[in-house]
């Protein structure tokens, strides 16, 4: 997430070169429009508007860096929260956190301790499950309910942050897929058009007479 930066500035800078392109650059190719809205949304409708920021294309460019935004701000709180539970579990449960996966973290937030742990894998005849409390490295006691409970915020905090982020990825892919589709409609229509100019009454007259 780190890189997001680097890659929206190189974005920017491929549009300023997509528009140097365009201005120089015949009959509008599809495949080119369709490939440019795929790298930044808006940079497909610039290039078909002859290098020139219309308000389609500054519509879905500001969309997508907006989205982008988004996802480094929620990134970045997601990674907050996380570094705060496990250092709040550290602090008031007494674990390790060094070696500590996500399915750790979700079981000390489901039982104030080992103990209870294990007394509920008995209950359900989990015995594999139960014989982990053996690992002095699986081992936790919450000080207090007050802390389990902060504990149990702090996590589904930054689940929601991490959900939230998915959302922002399918509309990142989602904001691409819609711009290149209308980039492609966009293309065909003007070829379609620079064909209709070119074929005109007199020019077909003049075909025939040098036929």
């Amino acid at each position: 997430m780190k890189l997001l930066p680097t890659v929206l500035l190189c974005l920017l800078c491929v549009g300023f070169l997509v528009s140097t392109e365009s201005r120089a650059q015949a009959p509008v190719k599809p495949a080119r429009a369709v490939a440019y809205s795929l790298l930044l949304p808006g940079l497909g409708h610039k290039y078909i508007n002859e290098g020139s920021w219309n308000r389609t294309a500054t519509l879905y460019t500001v969309v997508d860096v907006a989205l982008m935004v988004g996802l480094v701000s929620s990134e970045w709180q997601r990674r907050y929260l996380v570094n705060s539970y496990q250092t709040w579990a550290s602090s008031y449960a007494g674990i390790s956190t060094e070696g500590k996966d996500r399915s750790f973290y979700l079981t000390i937030g489901n039982h104030l301790s080992s103990d209870a742990y294990r007394d509920a894998q008995l209950r359900e005849r989990r015995v594999d499950l139960a014989a982990r409390v053996n690992d002095p490295e699986f081992q936790w006691s919450w000080n207090s309910i007050e802390d389990f409970q902060r504990y149990r915020d702090l996590r589904g905090s930054s689940e929601s942050w991490s959900q939230r982020r998915g959302s922002l990825i399918v509309a990142l892919v989602a904001n691409r897929l819609i711009a290149a589709v209308t980039a492609l409609i966009a293309a065909r229509r003007q070829q379609d058009q620079v064909i209709e100019v070119a074929v005109t009454p007199d020019s077909m007259i003049r075909i025939a007479l040098t036929l």
